[in-house]
């Protein structure tokens, strides 16, 4: 029925396909307030460009739906031959993943609850306001392309893996899955640093899958939970009579990996005599069976992973410099997600719906205040965390809505011992100091918080702070970090 194009950057350059919004309308005067929506909130796309194409019945948003892709559909409930909850269902079959919004009347709000259920992402009200429709679409944008720029990593998602932690459109999380892309292409070692549960291992694990070396094997050596005295029979394997109980010949897991990837989680762990043995093999590409007399070629890469800062452990003198050196020729720093703050909605949403459907409870979804209750809390235990908390919503929910109270009443311990270790930091430094560094940790993840609640929108998350946006956007200057700035 009509097409028009928005923001037409990404166009000139011709590298991508716009982002499209299908719009199902029939009545003109909608349709035009939409539109003027879009250029009052100055909507973009990361790519850049968007482009509107409208239709003014279901059965015409579904003729194009099936001849060309589409990114998100805004479709009012009541249409003429189809109506919009149908549509929902239709969508739903051709296309699980797709971003819909339904606009409906105060009067029919228990209709666009309904679609929800059926699978829509969110609801706006009619008449339409021009402001509260364009950040209701900002956020739909954000989650759809989510979705578009991670369809490198759906083979991961086909074999099973937990991909809650590679999901994010931040700019420092879009600088990682660009960092895992591009370590997949090389054969070079590669060490991942950052926090218990942001997700290590998985990234170890996307390289891998989307390495040459993808069928070869994937060998996951925790260097936390082998028995004392037994660390180097296990890398390395033994031959028979190396030592009592050696009763045959046995391959280590490193020989096991040959062809394929080692990845050795926490190797900050591992203990310095093996730091030795272990550079040995990365530099020899040979390993020496306990007790053996020959060595035997491989061929793998390695992938370390860890929590601890080794460049202090290598001045220390508890991890080797050169093994250092020789493990971090790619390295990788994985960002806690209370820096990535912008990210919790969407893995939330993710988590929910693969967490009911696990436990029978496809229906279930947040209230937009439980969101902003996730989002304004500093998730110390990161992605890991952030799980824990949606599958324990999820098993006590006694609804299809998730509320606000039900998830402040699952944190509020974890507020607890987090605002306890926090004190307990600040009660070893002198008084004024202390005070200073609380408000700088306060006023900084307040920024962040907001922001993320508004994707972004500095007036926005200016306005409903009640402070000026000049004065919003100096305390962005002073407490958050650049790459936070220019995401915003």
């Amino acid at each position: 029925m009509a097409s028009v194009v928005l923001n037409p950057i990404a166009s000139k350059r011709g590298e991508r396909a716009p982002f499209t919004i299908l719009v199902v309308e029939d009545d003109p005067s909608d349709t035009e307030l939409v539109l003027h929506a879009l250029e009052q909130a100055e909507l973009k796309a990361i790519e850049g460009e968007i482009e509107l194409q409208v239709r003014s019945t279901a059965e015409g948003a579904l003729k194009l739906l099936r001849e060309r892709s589409v990114d998100l559909v805004l479709t009012d409930m009541m249409l003429p031959g189809m109506d919009g909850l149908d549509l929902v269902s239709k969508i739903q079959e051709i296309e699980r993943d797709l971003p819909v919004l339904v606009m409906t009347r105060v009067s029919s709000v228990q209709t666009a609850v309904d679609a929800m259920r059926r699978g829509a992402y969110d609801y706006v009200l009619k008449p339409l306001n021009a402001t509260d429709l364009g950040m209701r679409l900002h956020k739909a944008i954000r989650i759809s392309e989510i979705l578009r720029r991670h369809a490198s990593l759906e083979r991961i998602v086909h074999q099973g893996l937990q991909h809650d932690s590679l999901i994010g459109s931040s700019a420092k999380f879009q600088g990682v899955l660009r960092q895992i892309r591009e370590a997949a292409q090389v054969r070079s070692t590669v060490l991942i640093t950052g926090e218990t549960g942001t997700g290590k291992g998985l990234i170890a694990r996307a390289i891998h899958e989307q390495s040459h070396e993808r069928e070869k094997p994937f060998q996951v050596i925790d260097c936390t939970t082998f028995p004392e005295g037994m660390v180097e029979s296990e890398l390395f394997g033994h031959v028979r009579g190396a030592f009592t109980g050696a009763i045959a010949d046995k391959p280590g897991l490193i020989e096991l990996a040959n062809g394929g990837t080692v990845f050795l989680d926490e190797i900050g762990d591992l203990p310095l005599p093996l730091q030795a043995k272990l550079l040995r093999v990365l530099e020899e590409n040979e390993v020496r069976p306990v007790g053996g007399t020959r060595s035997k070629r491989v061929d793998m890469r390695f992938i370390a992973a860890t929590n601890q800062n080794l460049e202090e452990k290598v001045k220390n003198g508890s991890f080797r410099k050169d093994l250092y050196y020789r493990l971090a020729v790619v390295s990788i720093p994985v960002p806690p997600l209370r820096e990535r703050v912008e990210d919790v909605p969407a893995i939330a949403r993710h988590l929910l719906e693969q967490l009911g459907r696990e436990m029978g409870k496809r229906q279930c979804y947040l209230d937009p205040s439980a969101t902003a209750e996730l989002t304004a809390y500093s998730w110390p235990g990161n992605v890991r965390e952030l799980r824990n908390v949606v599958e324990r919503a999820v098993m006590l929910a006694t609804s299809d809505v998730i509320t606000k109270a039900e998830i402040r009443a699952l944190l509020s311990t974890a507020r607890q011992d987090d605002s306890d270790g926090a004190l307990a930091s600040y009660a070893g430094l002198p008084y004024m100091e202390a005070k200073e560094k609380a408000l700088e940790d306060f006023t900084g993840a307040y920024l962040k918080a907001k922001l993320a609640m508004y994707e972004g929108h500095i007036t926005k998350a200016a306005e409903a702070s009640g402070i000026p946006r000049q004065h919003f956007s100096l305390l962005m200057k002073r407490y958050l970090d650049r790459e936070e700035q220019e995401n915003s």
